[in-house]
């Protein structure tokens, strides 16, 4: 039988007076990989933050090899070999791998000789097939690979537990499949996972048992042949709670307006972009399924000015469009939403709005009246951010909700004058009723006649909301889908 390597009792962890996690517990055996889900401020990160050190909680006891221990601290945690990995990298852009490598030598056991720490590294990159010279720069990595460098470090460090926190949920349909083996690989070394994500879905192949949150707690743990997504929502929501998603779909018909955005035989200077071809059409929504997730952020750096072309055109409205310089949407009436947004959090979301609408007035010459102003802020404000489910108010400070912010950045997008609003990952970390919300203000807003493309790695966060869909892998077109299921 195997011993649990790790065992949280009774943890609770508040944060200006707001009880987080209360009374919560969790176990996990040697060799064995957990998911742990639930609704967006469920508590999953916090919990996990107690044994990581990054939120150290309140009470509670935490048993680590069945001897209690006391977490204050990230370090203290590595110390005892409980590794914590965040979508977020921690790695430093600006070092090679052999520099990023050797900077945890000082978690290592107090015997090991910096020589046969060096050997270790290197086996253990080996290990994990990163091929990659030790002379390579962070920076030039993608994401996949800087999530195995920081698995690589935890290695070396011996490692017990390794936390992914929102990982999975941003890499690329290859790489999750290639984590599938890896994780098999770690679990031979007696390593256990645990998967914090807010779709099931995401982890499922790779867990031994799942762990479900509600406000707080861990209120139930299924086995893989257990999970069910009716299930899974109803107990991370506490009712018998079945999403609109997965209500019944209808079919659309096929939108055929003019084509007013085309990418035609697209390729950039760092050939990330090989051969990209598509057509927006008026008032329609169209998604560009991204599998290898770099194809869409090289896309959002196109109209953001910081990628040049090598060849091939984009044409907007049937003029040929310059995108060697920054802000050059702005006269086409294109308006891109990053997958962070780009919020001022010192600001009011009315300032954020009124300061988007103003920067576009401004770039095209044109003086706007306070008097008009505050109107379209409060127009915005009661349309988008003033339903019964989500309300917020023009005078509030920017609430650190991903739902939010995303809400926000498509109010400041509407007060440009969008014509067309590019998001990337616009559904990244939101739970399945946070999904719900913002599907609702997209087709809202193509409802005023604004098109729409979807840049995202994960078709099944395409097909409830467009039109058609582009595949996108490698920086070439594979296929377009015409959605029929779009509800």
């Amino acid at each position: 039988m195997k011993r649990e390597i790790l065992r949280l009792e009774d943890i609770c962890t508040s944060e200006n007076s707001v009880n987080i996690v209360r009374d919560a517990d969790f176990h996990i055996f040697e060799g064995e990989t957990v998911g742990l889900v639930g609704m967006t401020y469920a508590g999953k990160s916090t919990l996990m933050g107690a044994v990581t050190g990054e939120h150290p909680c309140n009470s509670g006891k935490i048993w680590i090899c069945e001897k209690q221990k006391k977490i204050e601290a990230i370090e203290t945690a590595r110390k005892e070999g409980i590794f914590l990995i965040k979508d977020h990298s921690s790695l430093i852009d600006a070092f090679t791998i052999r520099d990023m490598m050797h900077l945890n030598f000082a978690f290592t056991e107090k015997k090991t000789r910096y020589r046969e720490y060096l050997k270790k590294c290197k086996n253990t990159l080996k290990l994990l097939d990163i091929k990659e010279s030790e002379e390579t720069l962070i920076g030039n990595l993608d994401f996949h690979k800087r999530v195995l460098l920081e698995i690589a470090q935890a290695l070396v460090c011996n490692v017990r537990v390794i936390v992914l926190d929102n990982v999975i949920s941003l890499l690329s349909n290859s790489a999750r499949i290639e984590f599938v083996g890896l994780f098999k690989k770690l679990k031979l070394y007696g390593i256990s996972i645990v998967l914090i994500e807010s779709q099931t879905d995401l982890i499922k192949e790779y867990l031994d048992r799942l762990c479900i949150m509600r406000r707080g707690r861990v209120v139930a743990e299924l086995l893989p042949e257990e999970i069910q997504e009716k299930l899974v929502l109803s107990l991370s929501e506490g009712e018998n709670y079945v999403p609109g998603l997965l209500k019944s779909l209808y079919d659309v018909d096929e939108i055929n307006g003019k084509d007013i955005l085309e990418f035609s035989h697209v390729m950039t200077e760092d050939h990330v972009i090989k051969d990209l071809n598509f057509q927006l059409r008026q008032g329609e929504i169209l998604g560009i399924w991204n599998k290898n997730r770099h194809s869409g952020q090289a896309i959002m750096d196109i109209l953001e000015g910081r990628l040049k072309l090598a060849k091939g055109n984009i044409r907007c409205n049937g003029y040929n469009c310059n995108s060697t310089r920054e802000g050059w949407i702005y006269p086409y009436g294109i308006y891109s939403i990053p997958e962070t947004d780009r919020l001022c959090s010192n600001m009011t979301i009315g300032e954020n709005i009124g300061l988007s609408a103003l920067d576009k007035n401004a770039y095209m010459g044109l003086i706007m009246k306070d008097g008009e102003l505050r109107y379209l802020i409060q127009n915005l404000c009661e349309e988008y951010l003033g339903q019964k489910e989500f309300l917020l108010f023009p005078d509030q400070m920017v609430p650190d909700s991903q739902l939010a912010r995303k809400k926000i950045s498509l109010c400041r997008a509407l007060a440009a004058g969008a014509e067309i609003i590019v998001y990337n990952n616009p559904f990244l970390h939101m739970d399945i009723k946070e999904r719900e919300v913002l599907i609702g203000d997209l087709v809202r807003t193509q409802k005023k006649g604004i098109s729409q493309v979807l840049i995202s790695s994960q078709i099944e966060m395409l097909y409830p909301l467009c039109n058609r869909i582009v595949q996108v892998d490698e920086g070439k077109n594979r296929q377009e889908l015409q959605n029929k299921n779009r509800i």
